[in-house]
Formats: C-alpha cells, sequence, structure tokens
C-alpha cells in the first residue's frame, strides 16, 4: 500500500516553523480558524476542544464566545506551537483556556464530554482518517457540533506551480509531498465524512484572493507552512536558489495575488 504521507514529519516540521508559521499564518490564512470558531457557533457556558490547535487562534475566538463560565481545551503535539499558543492566550487574558500535548490519534478526552470540536488543517496529516473525525464524534454530547477545516483544490494558486517548477529544476524528480492534496478536492472531502458516518453534515467551499506583496512575501508562506519540508530537504544553498527562481517568475508573471481554497465541513450531533 502507498503511503500517501511519504515520510512526511508534521511534529518535527512544524515545531521547526512554529515562529515562521505564526507570522504567516496570520497574514495568510488565520481566518479559518475565525471561519471555522463562527460555523461551530459555541455558545457561552461550553466546552470546545480545539485539535492540532497551533499557535492557537482558534481558542482565543472560542475562549471570547464560551466566555468565563465556559471552558476552551487547546491539544497540539508540537510543543514550540503550544508554546506561542500559551503566551497568546496569557497576553489575552484567557483564562478558560487551557492547553496540552498530545497527539489527535490518541486523546486523553472522555467521550461526550464537550460541546465543540473543532480540526482546522489537521487531519490530513493522519493514516486513518475516518478514523479519527469518528473518535472526534463520540466525545460530543448530545447537541454538540464539530467543525472541520480542510484546504481544497487551488492551494496558493498560481504560486505554487513555480515553486514546484523551480524545485524540479533544481532538482529534477524531487517529490514534493503535500499532504493537504490528499482531500483537496469537495467530492474526496465529502467521500471521506460519509466513511466517517457523518453524512449528515453540511459542507462549504470558499476561495479567498490573498495579496502577495513581493517575493519574500511567498517565501514566508514557503517557509511556515508544510512547505517547509521541501525546502528544508533541499538544503540551504538549494533552497536559496529555488527561491530565486520564485521571485523571478513571480515578477516575470506580474504576479501580485494568490488565490488558496479552504473546505468546511459541520456535522451536528443528535
Amino acid at each position: 500500500m502507498s503511503d500517501p504521507l511519504r515520510g512526511f514529519d508534521p511534529k518535527a516540521t512544524y515545531d521547526a516553523a512554529s515562529t515562521d508559521y505564526e507570522d504567516a499564518s496570520r497574514d495568510f490564512w488565520q481566518y479559518m480558524s475565525d471561519r471555522t470558531v463562527e460555523l461551530a457557533a459555541p455558545r457561552p457556558g461550553e466546552t470546545v476542544l480545539d485539535v492540532a490547535c497551533g499557535n492557537g487562534p482558534g481558542l482565543l475566538a472560542a475562549s471570547q464566545a464560551v466566555g468565563p463560565a465556559g471552558r476552551v481545551i487547546g491539544v497540539d503535539f508540537a510543543t514550540q506551537m503550544l508554546e506561542i499558543a500559551e503566551e497568546r492566550a496569557r497576553a489575552a487574558g484567557a483564562d478558560n483556556v487551557e492547553l496540552r500535548t498530545g497527539d489527535m490519534t490518541a486523546l486523553d478526552i472522555q467521550p461526550g464530554s464537550v460541546d465543540v470540536v473543532l480540526c482546522v488543517l489537521g487531519v490530513f496529516f493522519v493514516d486513518d482518517m475516518p478514523g479519527v473525525l469518528r473518535s472526534f464524534w463520540s466525545l460530543l454530547r448530545p447537541g454538540g457540533r464539530m467543525a472541520i477545516t480542510v484546504l481544497g483544490e487551488r492551494f496558493f494558486d498560481p504560486m505554487i506551480d513555480i515553486f514546484i517548477d523551480a524545485v524540479h529544476a533544481e532538482r529534477p524528480g524531487f517529490d514534493i509531498v503535500q499532504p493537504w492534496r490528499r482531500i483537496g478536492d469537495a467530492a474526496t472531502f465529502r467521500a471521506l465524512a460519509e466513511e466517517a458516518g457523518l453524512a449528515g453534515g453540511t459542507l462549504r467551499e470558499d476561495t479567498d484572493t490573498l495579496t502577495l506583496k513581493d517575493g519574500d512575501d511567498w517565501w514566508r508562506i514557503v517557509i511556515g507552512s508544510g512547505l517547509r519540508r521541501t525546502a528544508e530537504a533541499l538544503g540551504d544553498d538549494t533552497a536559496a536558489k529555488v527561491r530565486a527562481r520564485c521571485v523571478e517568475g513571480m515578477q516575470e508573471r506580474g504576479i501580485r495575488d494568490v488565490e488558496l481554497t479552504s473546505q468546511y465541513l459541520l456535522a451536528r450531533h443528535s
């Protein structure tokens, strides 16, 4: 059986990228966390579990929604990302946020104990995606909601194609692993929901246009996202050449905007 992740280590990748991820996320994809929280609509006094919470944007939005009588639990296995999330929660005075180091496939959470489960840009790193969604579902109380967000088919287009071409120009045949492509189209995401037993869930897809000021903005995305794995594997010298090719391609084509698609699944517990 082929390995769709092909050795991609999300913990190592995102621990290494933690500071760069914080910077790039704020400008280029943090809005997905805000939308996911809005979709799940946590209410005052509820308990929210944010799985693969990363540097914490969803935690803070959920914290405000549930108020002081509520509780927000954030889980991630990238400890340096959690350190940033802890700093953000402390700075925001979010006393109702609790952070835990953990693996989303082995959560130490009592079944039927939470009202909302959030997972933003996390499930595609798991071998058994239907299984992990079923495990999330088991944690919900009656009336609870689960909101899952993944990326769509358009991933920073057209810069991703320029990046791939640049990598292959420097290293022909190099394997660029993009785990988020595993469920990048709506039909595959819907099939995943159905396999997990969430056929009654609602799906939504958004495509956003994001502005890049210059080539440095593009490289912030590379080193602050899962593409960092490719840049690091190439080595500093080759990565620098790839970066230069990306800048050149961006200038030649006059690229100032990129498109990023996101998909949202909302399932309600009866």
